[in-house]
């Protein structure tokens, strides 16, 4: 029985074209290690969305021709997605797929130590005059688009998947591109990892307290703003 065609789900992965993969590697400061043939499109036309193929999906899958014959569905991470105002490329890093992202980012990602990454998972309008000083000066240089935090000392750790996709807005403001699921987890593995920092659970909560009302992103003209749902 043949394939539906035109929904995303059903469609094929297909590589990505350089003309749109180009201007994503050169934003993020992708280095020479990271797999690109394992980042894939919908062959719906669309492509607003970017996947992580694993390997082994890619090699005995899809390479073998097997999806021409049967329906992939949920078979990649979601790791670019596009964007829907300004910014000088066309595509933020998702949360999603992040972990797979960060090892390979030469730009666009910045350092934070344990408060500093707490204070990242908040809702809505982000100051920076809240973050040391060291924080600071990596984020106001950014322009405006998505950014990558990593937790010092987990920087290229796979596994831990301390990473927070960011987007730089107008001015000194920022906001965290994680959803409300996701905040929640980041909460509690921190929880976890607070006897290896100066600070204590209560300061977790104290920092991430916000991450607690639900939201969805919505990229607006002044970055992309968290509303609750």
């Amino acid at each position: 029985k043949g394939k539906t065609r035109g929904d995303l789900g059903n469609s094929d992965f297909v590589p990505i074209d350089d003309e749109r993969w180009e201007p994503i590697a050169k934003f993020y400061g992708l280095s020479s290690s990271f797999p690109r043939d394992q980042y894939m499109a919908r062959s719906d036309g669309e492509a607003k969305v970017f996947y992580f193929i694993s390997n082994a999906i890619k090699t005995k899958l899809i390479d073998c021709g097997i999806q021409k014959r049967v329906t992939v569905i949920n078979s990649g991470l979601k790791s670019f997605e596009r964007n829907s105002k300004e910014c000088e490329v066309n595509y933020r890093i998702a949360q999603e797929g992040v972990q797979f992202i960060a090892p390979h980012m030469e730009k666009r990602k910045v350092i934070a130590n344990f408060n500093d990454f707490s204070n990242c998972i908040e809702t809505g309008a982000i100051k920076l005059e809240k973050f040391c000083d060291d924080f600071k000066k990596q984020v106001l240089p950014l322009s405006f688009g998505s950014f990558l935090v990593a937790l010092k000392g987990y920087e290229n750790d796979v596994a831990k998947k301390m990473f927070l996709v960011m987007w730089k807005c107008r001015g000194e403001n920022m906001n965290c591109l994680v959803s409300k699921i996701e905040m929640g987890g980041m909460k509690s593995k921190l929880r976890a990892l607070a006897s290896n920092f100066e600070t204590t659970e209560s300061e977790v909560d104290k920092n991430a307290d916000k991450a607690e009302d639900g939201a969805k992103i919505d990229v607006s003209d002044e970055g992309a703003k968290l509303s609750e749902t």
